[in-house]
């Protein structure tokens, strides 16, 4: 919540979002959420609990999408699971083609010291001169930030989280 509440704007689309609490936060605090998430199931729990409050859009950010205009794109849970160059180029075309100039995306995602796997899938970590490298010269990097996430299970996963502008 943090790193969103750093940038500029209420309209936000947060990616691979499933059943996270942080949506909770995030309409709480105001902003105009709209949820992505490939899994129906995702998609219902969050209805469930937010109804009309949010909008919601299924879909695979490997592919290219539709997704309406934004302040800030979030993601916490779905880049790093795309393995191969051609899936991330839709990543980023998606994620350009949704944040004007002067918008934000934060994106968290597995470091390259970290885990090697996540929920039984290979993931593809990342450093933050690898993530200036895929989102190109269309996007500075404003700030990055290295820790420790602890998940469910009690497992220790680095992480590094960033927050980008568009120019």
């Amino acid at each position: 919540m943090d790193l969103i509440s750093s940038c500029d704007g209420k309209r936000i689309i947060d990616v691979g979002a499933g059943a996270t609490t942080l949506i909770d936060s995030l309409a709480e605090n105001g902003y105009d959420v709209t949820v992505l998430d490939i899994s129906y199931e995702a998609l219902r729990i969050l209805s469930n609990r937010h109804g009309n409050n949010l909008n919601y859009i299924r879909g695979d950010l490997s592919k290219p999408l539709e997704l309406g205009d934004y302040e800030i794109w979030h993601d916490r849970a779905v880049l790093h699971f795309l393995q191969n160059s051609v899936d991330r180029e839709n990543y980023v075309s998606n994620l350009e083609s949704c944040i004007p100039s002067g918008g934000f995306a934060v994106i968290e995602t597995f470091s390259t010291d970290g885990a090697k796997m996540c929920c039984g899938l290979d993931l593809h970590t990342f450093d933050e001169d690898m993530l200036v490298e895929l989102l190109g010269e269309n996007w500075i990097l404003v700030d990055s930030i290295r820790h420790t996430h602890i998940n469910p299970f009690g497992g220790e996963r680095p992480y590094i989280s960033t927050i980008f502008q568009r120019k």
